[in-house]
């Protein structure tokens, strides 16, 4: 099990999201900053920035049975250690964070860092977590809201 040391705690149920029926990127992140910001856990800040970051620095990543993207701002717009786990409906355009082109994602990590050290040790986690086969159909898998956060809990929190 990958877990990221002290007591907190990285995945929510309430912020897990399965079968969302967004259509792009701009949907998708007016809905997490919507989410986040109700709870209070980034600045006003976030929505404009996490915009801004995906543009110059995309984030899609082409995995071995699902697309995915790691979506994230820089730590002073965020006030907590979380991730948003975003199941899309049906899948929505991302670049592919190597070749730039184009590609359909599946599946959105949000990563909310207040502590910039934490970004990189979050990272390799969700790197060798996503490397592995089981995991990615188990994911792929998922029936509802709450077998997907059960997958997350059991390798974040």
């Amino acid at each position: 099990m990958l877990t990221l040391g002290g007591n907190n705690m990285y995945v929510e149920e309430d912020l897990i999201f399965y079968d969302q029926p967004l259509r792009d990127q701009d949907q998708i992140f007016d809905f997490m900053a919507d989410e986040l910001e109700r709870k209070k856990y980034v600045t006003s800040g976030f929505r404009e920035a996490i915009k801004e970051r995906e543009q110059k620095f995309p984030t899609g990543l082409k995995l071995d049975g699902m697309n995915i993207a790691i979506v994230h701002t820089e730590a002073e717009y965020a006030k907590t250690e979380k991730l948003v786990i975003i199941k899309l409906k049906n899948p929505a355009t991302f670049h592919n964070i190597e070749t730039l082109e184009p590609i359909d994602v599946s599946l959105v990590f949000g990563l909310i860092l207040s502590d910039s050290e934490k970004h990189l040790e979050v990272l390799k986690k969700l790197g060798t977590l996503l490397q592995n086969q089981k995991i990615i159909k188990d994911i792929k898998n998922v029936k509802s809201q709450s077998e997907l956060f059960t997958i997350m809990k059991h390798y974040f929190n």
